[in-house]
Order: C-alpha cells, then sequence, then structure tokens
C-alpha cells in the first residue's frame, strides 16, 4: 500500500508535527514510508524536535523488525527530542521493542498540544534551545 505522512512546521515552536497515513506491509512500504520522512527533514540540515500523531499507521507483524530499524536511522539521523501522540497498541509494541533493540526512546503524549509542552518542558529541562539553536 502506498501511504502519506502529512507534515507541519510548527515554526513559533520549531516543531515538526507529522501525521503517517499508512499500513506498513511490506519492507518496500517500510523504505517509502522513511524515504519521505528524509525527503522532508534532511533540507533543514539539523536535528529536529518532532511529534508523530499516529491515529492512521500501522505495522503488520511480519515486518516490525525491519521497520524497527528504519525507526532508528529515522531518529538517530533526523530527531533531536520527539513525542508519540495516540499510537495503537500494537504500534506502541514495536516502538517500544525497537526502542529497546536499538537504544532510542520516544516520548508519548496524550494530544499535540501536550506533547509540545512536553518538548519545550525537555529543552528547558536539559538547558536546550530550539533545534534550530543546537545545530
Amino acid at each position: 500500500m502506498t501511504g502519506r505522512i502529512d507534515f507541519h512546521y510548527d515554526v513559533k515552536n520549531d516543531i515538526v508535527i507529522a501525521t503517517p497515513h499508512w499500513h506498513l506491509q511490506t519492507d518496500e512500504d517500510v523504505r517509502s514510508w522513511f524515504a519521505q520522512y528524509e525527503a522532508y527533514l534532511k533540507p533543514f540540515g539539523r536535528k529536529m524536535d518532532f511529534i508523530v500523531v499516529l491515529d492512521d499507521f500501522e505495522i503488520a507483524t511480519t515486518i516490525g523488525s525491519f521497520w524497527g530499524h528504519y525507526r532508528a536511522k529515522l531518529l538517530n539521523d533526523f530527531a533531536r527530542l520527539n513525542f508519540r501522540v495516540r499510537a495503537p497498541k500494537k504500534v506502541r509494541l514495536f516502538v517500544n521493542t525497537s526502542g529497546v533493540l536499538h537504544g532510542i526512546a520516544t516520548e508519548e503524549a496524550a494530544s499535540v498540544d501536550e506533547a509540545v509542552r512536553g518538548i519545550l518542558g525537555a529543552r528547558s529541562k536539559a538547558g536546550l534551545g530550539r533545534a534550530a539553536s543546537s545545530a
């Protein structure tokens, strides 16, 4: 299945909000999913803080491990702080598993507003500015 990711850049808070509309079934789906993130995030030229809204995102059990590898690459290459919002149970399981296997994490929030507050709070606590100032 071909999917898409809707991106929004919150200029005020310097946060990318991504809403993937994917039901990943194959390795090729995973590569296409990753390529969409890469195409959007790479031009920023720095690691971004971002939120992923997962209302319309699913992962087939058969490609969970393969997806976890690409998720780790996505976060390692392009993310500084990140939150997920409204992940279905199976997606949460794959996120948590890939986090353990690849040493990466994603915070979880109930809403985009909560995730924005979480990122702003994490920046403050860690003494980080906007992602742009930490390039």
